[in-house]
């Protein structure tokens, strides 16, 4: 086992540049917008032309979701419901293997799940890392920007949209908090889905989203990856953090060192061996990070590392 985590890390670090985990940054400019930015891409590949799986309020996926054969990387429609009644629509990409773990992906106020294809940057497919149909070797997602990944690094990933936004029911609100009931139902959600892992569930999410992945990180969920957090959600981050760390679950935090509150959010954390923050120039918010002409070098590093060390 020791000589296959090597084989997989060292796959990693050869197949990227170097990390760039951050030094604590200066005084931040208080003046610089902290608005989430709009939504300009809505681009998801052969989305309705899988089944559609609802998920059941309970932990055990119902006959018709266990009957659908997943032999094929093309996203499933899902939809699930919130404890207080709202159907959240999203897509199950399902992994390579069975039993692999899943990634929630959590999304910024005012956009929706499509943002996490931006500009055909391939990021979902690369983390499903399916391999070629022509027996060729894989490719770089992302115009080259994410590394290649070891074959048998292969999750599964689950989109959704929060109440109010893209497919999703319900209205969206200037009071974030209510987005928190949305993230919970959410990894409930994940842990249902087919052929998944249920004790193997962690969390990526850009600013409402950033901190949604980590206050609804609760039972089942082993980690979070917080990118432009600002605790939007009226809950402090860093009490949130803290509690995860406690146990024993791997935290990242990502921002752009002049963008807004972020900053000084991660650092209200000191790094420790399941914490790093990492830094990065200009104002970036969100998710501009996965547009692949703005993607930092160790980006793809960064988060398959994350997703190892939390799910292993």
């Amino acid at each position: 086992m020791r000589k296959l985590t090597l084989l997989i890390l060292a796959t990693l670090l050869l197949a990227a540049c170097g990390g760039n985990t951050a030094e604590q940054p200066q005084a931040t400019q208080a003046s610089l917008p902290t608005r989430t930015p709009r939504a300009t891409q809505t681009l998801l590949p052969q989305k309705t032309s899988r089944a559609t799986i609802t998920v059941p309020p309970s932990l055990t996926p119902v006959p018709s979701v266990t009957a659908i054969g997943i032999n094929d990387p093309r996203p499933i429609k899902i939809s699930f419901q919130t404890p207080d009644g709202v159907t959240l629509r999203g897509y199950f990409y399902p992994a390579a293997q069975k039993n692999a773990p899943v990634v929630v992906m959590m999304h910024q106020n005012e956009g929706d799940q499509s943002l996490w294809d931006l500009e055909n940057s391939g990021f979902l497919t690369w983390l499903q890392n399916w391999p070629p149909n022509d027996s060729s070797l894989p490719t770089p997602s992302a115009d080259g920007a994410l590394p290649v990944l070891n074959p048998i690094l292969t999750f599964n990933v689950m989109t959704f949209d929060f109440r109010g936004h893209g497919e999703s029911d319900g209205e969206r609100s200037a009071d974030f908090s209510i987005y928190l009931t949305d993230a919970r139902a959410a990894y409930q959600a994940a842990r249902s889905l087919p052929n998944v892992d249920p004790g193997r569930i962690v969390g990526i999410g850009t600013s409402i989203g950033a901190d949604a992945v980590i206050n609804a990180c609760e039972n089942g969920c082993r980690g979070a990856f917080a990118i432009s957090p600002g605790s939007w959600l009226g809950i402090d981050y860093s009490q949130s953090t803290a509690r995860l760390l406690e146990q024993g679950k791997h935290v990242r935090c990502m921002y752009a060192v002049n963008d807004g509150p972020s900053p000084a959010t991660c650092w209200s954390i000191e790094p420790n061996e399941y914490y790093k923050i990492f830094a990065y120039p200009g104002i970036k918010h969100g998710m501009t990070f996965f547009v692949p002409r703005k993607m930092e070098a160790d980006f793809g590093k960064n988060i398959i590392e994350f997703l190892f060390e939390a799910t292993r």
